[in-house]
Order: C-alpha cells, then structure tokens, then sequence
C-alpha cells in the first residue's frame, strides 16, 4: 500500500537526519498519533535540518498521552490536536499549551461495518464512535447531518449522548478509544472514525465513508507546545515550516483530499 511505503520510507530519511546531526541542542521532540502528523513532519524534516533544527518524531497509539508527555516536558511540542480538544483538556488538566500553526484538517467520516449504507441501517442498528468528549461531540454533530440523530439546540462542540434525541429508528451508541475504530467495523453497523486512524487501516473518506465531513472543518490540527516554549526560536521555525508551500503541497497531493492543508 503506498501510504505504508511512504511512510516506512519517510520514517527511515528522519532517522537518517537525526543520526547525522551533531549538534542536539537543537533537536525538537515532536509527539504525533500514527498517519498524517508524522509524515508531514518527515516532509519537512530535511529543510529544517538545512536550517539547523533536527526533528526527532515520537509516536503514540491514543490522544492523551502525546499531551502528558508534554506537559512533563518529555516533548517540546506535538501534532495531532484541534483546538477544542486542545481547550478542553487545558481545562481538565490545568496544563497551559498554546496553539502555534494551524497545519491540516484531517476529515472524519461515518464508514460502513455490516451495514453498507445509511438506508440499510434497522432500529437497534449499533455505531461505534470516540469516546473522548471533544471527538465524541465531533461524531454526534456528524450522525445528525447524516439524518441519523438530532442534538439539543445551542450546545456549541460540546454535544454528549445525554444529548441526542432519537428519531423513529434508534440507534445503538458505542464508545470506544479512537485507535480501535477502525476494527470495530466488523462488529457494529456503521463507525465514525478520525481522518489519521482511517488511512492507517487503509480507508479514506472521499472513497469509503458514507458521509464526511465538509473542507470547511473547524476541527483543525495545530502544531501545540507549552507557553513557555511558544517563543522558542525552533519551535517557531517548525511552525513556520508546517506552514510553507512544501508542507501544503505535500498534504495536498498525498492524501486524496483526505486531510486538506489549513488556510
């Protein structure tokens, strides 16, 4: 599959940069979920090395860990976040992280399990989605475009199952982790999964998903780092990197409108 040859290619070239810097005051590590993040970051990775700042990529399998790990300051920054999720555990956790670059928008999207199409589905019908609030409320605003729910009004992102009201054919809500989406097709009706755990089981939205997400996404990720650090003349460097025409062009032409560069 060419984005797992992109990626073991990708990874190798940051492995290759890192091992031939000398000069570690100037290496940056980055926390990344697996898919996009890290392989925009190894597109630029070269660049950055040019320019004396070595990228040292850190991968992690869930959304809670990458920001643990920097607020312990065993990252410097990481890349996987948007800036609900980013607010809504700064005040869960009272950490003080601060947005630096919009970099992409990575689309969410209702993928068939063993019923192949919105029409298909029966009353009981079960839909697994994230259950992290920031993702879960994603989800459910999603299921009500599809027609499937609809949601109290004024509940800004903050939508929750208290919330749903159910139309004439309920529906079955299953939370789970957003890493074991993907697999759990197999096992429910329909699944609403993130942009990154879906290329990373070989699904895109454009072809696979019933319904997606519209390009106009305010779900954004954004390259994140403690306050202290936001002025960090490397860090400011990567977010300006994430922002160059090489990282948009890379985006662009890698993912088959699948994650889309941010404006």
């Amino acid at each position: 599959m060419l984005y797992r040859k992109f990626t073991a290619i990708a990874l190798t070239l940051v492995v290759a940069v890192l091992s031939g810097c000398r000069n570690h005051s100037s290496r940056l590590r980055i926390g990344v979920t697996p898919g996009p993040a890290e392989e925009i970051l190894a597109s630029i990775a070269p660049e950055l090395a040019r320019d004396g700042v070595e990228l040292q990529i850190v991968p992690f399998t869930d959304y809670v860990q990458p920001n643990l790990a920097l607020a312990g300051k065993d990252l410097d920054a990481n890349l996987y976040q948007n800036i609900p999720f980013l607010s809504q555990f700064n005040r869960d956790h009272s950490t003080n992280f601060v947005p630096v670059a919009k970099v992409y928008v990575p689309l969410m999207g209702i993928y068939p399990g063993r019923t192949k199409s919105l029409a298909g589905l029966h009353d009981g019908a079960q839909v697994s989605l994230p259950n992290d609030p920031v993702n879960q409320s994603r989800a459910l605003y999603l299921l009500q475009t599809a027609g499937l729910i609809s949601l109290r009004k004024g509940l800004g992102n903050q939508a929750t199952l208290a919330d749903v009201i159910y139309g004439p054919h309920p529906l079955k809500l299953v939370e789970l982790d957003a890493s074991q989406l993907p697999r759990s097709r197999q096992d429910v009706d329909l699944a609403v999964i993130n942009a990154n755990f879906a290329l990373d089981a070989g699904l895109n939205p454009n072809r696979d998903a019933v319904l997606h997400e519209s390009l106009d996404s305010v779900y954004v990720n954004v390259l994140v780092t403690n306050s202290s650090q936001q002025s960090d003349p490397r860090i400011v460097k990567l977010g300006e990197s994430l922002r160059s025409t090489t990282a948009k062009s890379f985006i662009a032409g890698h993912y088959n409108g699948a994650i889309v560069p941010a404006t």
